[in-house]
């Protein structure tokens, strides 16, 4: 008599296999989705910044003094249209984000200005969930 199909040990170790891999791929998919927050977070550095940039050429009369610095926050950005509104990818709230603005001369009236992007994002209970590092 010829029989057809799988002894219980084939199935378990079938089955043992598939568990091992669905883990792997969880795994992997949480470093992409949490790679991906990170890197909306580098974005927002970036629009603070240029915000920033874009600030300054309208108002160069608020550029902070020669070997002084000066912070910009979010709300003086969003209110004057330099940026638009953040969305936090965990659904918090960016608004006590700020930009540092240092100055320093460079020869006769050149200057050069640098940026510290700081973004600090809070939960619904306030609790920091992500800070630039640094700020």
């Amino acid at each position: 008599m010829n029989k057809k199909g799988f002894t219980l040990a084939e199935l378990l170790a079938v089955i043992v296999v598939l568990a091992i891999v669905s883990t792997l791929a969880v795994i992997s998919v949480n470093r992409v989705v949490e790679s991906g927050k990170k890197g909306v977070y580098q974005n927002l550095e970036t629009s603070l910044k240029g915000g920033t940039e874009n600030y300054f050429i309208a108002n160069t009369s608020h550029l902070p003094a020669v070997n002084g610095n000066k912070s910009i926050t979010y709300t003086e950005l969003l209110k004057g249209n330099y940026i638009d509104e953040f969305e936090d990818p965990k659904g918090g709230d960016c608004s006590s984000s700020y930009v540092i603005v240092s100055r320093t001369m460079d020869k006769g009236v050149n200057f050069t200005l640098n940026y510290k992007s700081c973004v600090i994002c809070k939960d619904n209970a306030g609790n920091i969930h992500y800070k630039t590092e640094g700020c």
